[in-house]
């Protein structure tokens, strides 16, 4: 070889180290020697090695630490580390890998085999790389200590950001969750004024959050949306664009008479290879410097995270097969379904000849099967084309206290069946919002039609509708029973039903409360459960639309 290169030798027995001493020698290269790992350390800052050779058992420091120290310091970084040891037990195996060493070698009385082994390393590296650490004075025991702690310290500052992101998994179901938990932990990080998730989902849907900590301008949120959009490469192909957009706090601190300023803080892209899952960017009012240790934390976080993206992406297409089959399977059960019924309404209605009281009471069963299953039929068809963004709404000007009341008539027969009384409450100079009139019908027809069958006969139920903050406020009052803690987590889910307690009552498909949280979600409001609300009795739930001038854009 052109150059003598050097291998640092580290092992507190003084036998091994001078048999492969020779053998390296043997090979050209020039031999320096540590007993254990503490001095390997102050001597590779000083006489930078081309490799170490170390032993795993020794005191002070061991071989494992002390590669794990040389791999996490980026002066040293590249450094090639050989693990040599007695060890064989396919975990001392893994501990080697994980601490991050070039290769991991037995023991053996064949010392030159370890020889040509490192000579083989040292052939195949890449030109250039030979001197990786700087010279620096003699390091004493106290400042190779401090070394080891700042190292140790980030490697723990690094583990917890991981556990913290990897806990998000839990939450991979619910994006609106994910999303404010991931925007919080940023937060937590580093200090900004607003911040923003752009997160794949599926095939061709797009989900976007906000955080916004600190006054934005009133334009904020268009501007920032369109500038991430643009940094997604195949956002091109999202025909349906932005299919939900979550914004934390509810109410956030945008305001008219600030500029529309502010500045991308930085941008995380995150993806796999080619492709990309989404994008975390942050923003301030003011250029501010990102340092090198936030820089490297938030990298972390993006790295980190791509792994819950990637699962969130795969589970969505998943569901999306799903939801297509589904779709296919209910369709074509709705056409013989609908000849069922209406052959069973010829059939009562003596068409096509007399029929007795018995046969009377089983078409009436049929008839009352059938309209049940093609409720079913209708929501599982209605849900499918909301959470794959199918959903177009026409929004349009519309009065809540009107819809209330066309709700209220339209369920009159359903109150009836327990005596029930309805109590509007509409405040009287509520304004016109714009929205899709047919269905906020359905969302409020699932809330009085739950009401209902949770109430005590002679109850009452109280709708109130009111100005909330920059929203309309909508609140479905009932008196009965109330809804246990546990299942108020998973209320909005699909297939979700709660026991009302009594055995003979209305049973429902368990996708009302799903469909109104996706068809508020597209009105870019929100809805919520509260309860008990009065004496451990008694349920509300509400929801709240955007005023005109506090929607925003598509």
């Amino acid at each position: 070889m052109d150059q003598a290169l050097t291998i640092l030798v580290v092992d507190d027995s003084p036998t091994q180290v001078a048999l492969l001493q020779d053998a390296l020698e043997h090979k050209g290269f020039t031999v320096e020697k540590a007993k254990d790992g503490m001095e390997a350390i102050a001597k590779v800052y000083q006489i930078e090695p081309d490799l170490v050779l170390s032993d795993i058992i020794m005191p002070e420091l061991n071989g494992y630490h002390l590669c794990r120290v040389l791999k996490n310091d980026p002066v040293t970084a590249q450094i090639p580390v050989v693990l040599l040891t007695n060890l064989t037990e396919q975990h001392d195996r893994f501990w080697g890998k994980n601490a991050g060493a070039d290769l991991y070698l037995e023991k053996t009385s064949d010392i030159p085999r370890i020889a040509d082994a490192v000579e083989n390393m040292l052939d195949s590296r890449t030109p250039g790389l030979r001197k990786h650490a700087r010279a620096v004075d003699t390091l004493n025991k106290d400042d190779i200590q401090a070394r080891i702690t700042d190292i140790l310290d980030r490697l723990l500052y690094e583990s917890t950001i991981s556990n913290e992101i990897l806990k998000f998994t839990s939450s991979t179901h619910d994006t609106e969750l994910l999303s404010e938990n991931l925007l919080r932990f940023l937060g937590d990080i580093c200090r900004h004024d607003a911040a923003g998730l752009l997160l794949r989902q599926g095939r061709d849907k797009l989900t976007l959050a906000f955080s916004i900590n600190q006054p934005m301008p009133a334009g904020f949120i268009a501007a920032a949306r369109d500038m991430m959009i643009r940094q997604i490469p195949s956002a091109n192909t999202y025909h349906e664009g932005i299919n939900g957009l979550f914004i934390f706090p509810e109410n956030p601190p945008l305001k008219e008479d600030l500029s529309e300023e502010f500045h991308t803080f930085h941008t995380l892209p995150i993806r796999q290879g080619d492709e990309t899952f989404g994008l975390i960017c942050l923003f301030n009012r003011k250029e501010r410097a990102l340092t090198e240790g936030i820089a490297h934390a938030l990298g972390l976080v993006a790295d980190r995270f791509e792994i819950v993206a990637r699962y969130i992406n795969k589970l969505n297409e998943i569901e999306e097969i799903k939801a297509d089959f589904i779709s296919m399977l209910v369709h074509d059960l709705r056409s013989p379904l609908t000849s069922i019924r209406g052959f069973s309404e010829v059939l009562s209605q003596e068409v096509l000849g007399s029929v007795n009281e018995d046969q009377k009471s089983a078409l009436c069963n049929i008839q009352s099967g059938s309209n049940r299953l093609l409720s079913l039929i209708e929501d599982i068809l209605h849900l499918s084309k909301l959470e794959a963004g199918k959903m177009t709404l026409t929004p349009l000007p519309v009065s809540i206290r009107e819809i209330a009341q066309e709700t209220s008539r339209e369920l009159a027969a359903l109150f009836m069946e327990k005596n029930l009384s309805v109590n509007l409450q509409i405040e009287d100079d509520l304004p016109i919002i714009n929205a899709d009139g047919q269905q906020l019908g359905r969302v409020l027809t699932n809330l009085l039609t739950n009401a209902a069958k949770f109430s005590p006969r002679d109850g009452c139920i109280r709708l109130l509708a009111y100005r909330y903050k920059t929203t309309v406020r909508v609140d479905v009052e009932d008196h009965g029973p109330g809804i246990p803690p546990q299942q108020q987590k998973g209320l909005f889910g699909r297939y979700q039903q709660i026991d009302s307690g009594e055995p003979k009552s209305r049973k429902g498909t368990g996708l009302g409360l799903a469909i109104c949280k996706e068809i508020v979600r597209l009105h870019q409001g929100s809805i919520w459960v509260e309860s008990p609300i009065d004496d451990d009795t008694g349920s509300r739930f509400s929801f709240t639309l955007p005023l005109p001038d506090e929607t925003s854009p598509s």
